[in-house]
């Protein structure tokens, strides 16, 4: 693109076409990386691991959590919720108890007793989690 300087009319050299589609290239990748990176913590690619033995684990940094505790443990609230957030739980383990209560609205009012491979699925409303589902593999 011509640049208008006084009476005179410039155009751009090679080098300065070349540095600009250089400069637009990067920053479109530095865009879509950054992008990516922002949907990751925003919990849109992670399956991320609880702490083992955690008995009111944080779903703050992911959707999708790996439950695989090495002893016998109670899950009773879930920190750090966001409104909207529908959390899936894959559990690795049979020493995991999900307990209806006080913030967790379980199917039938009941506490959820994990096998390998199994997966709970809740919603959060701010206040209480409810069960969307469960898959007792």
């Amino acid at each position: 693109m011509p640049r208008i300087t006084g009476q005179r009319t410039r155009f751009p050299s090679s080098s300065e076409k070349y540095d600009s589609l250089a400069e637009a290239v990067f920053r479109n990748d530095l865009e879509r990386q950054l992008d990516r990176i922002a949907s990751d913590v925003d919990g849109g690619n992670l399956i991320l691991a609880f702490v083992d033995a955690d008995l009111t684990p944080s779903v703050a940094r992911a959707d999708v959590f790996a439950v695989a505790n090495t002893g016998g443990i109670t899950i009773t609230a879930f920190d750090d919720g966001r409104v909207g957030q529908v959390l899936t739980l894959i559990f690795e383990d049979g020493n995991t108890t999900v307990a209806d209560g006080a913030n967790l609205h379980l199917a039938g009012g009941a506490n959820f007793v994990s096998s390998a491979d199994d997966v709970l699925v809740l919603i959060f409303d701010g206040t209480h989690w409810y069960e969307v589902s469960r898959s007792v593999n």
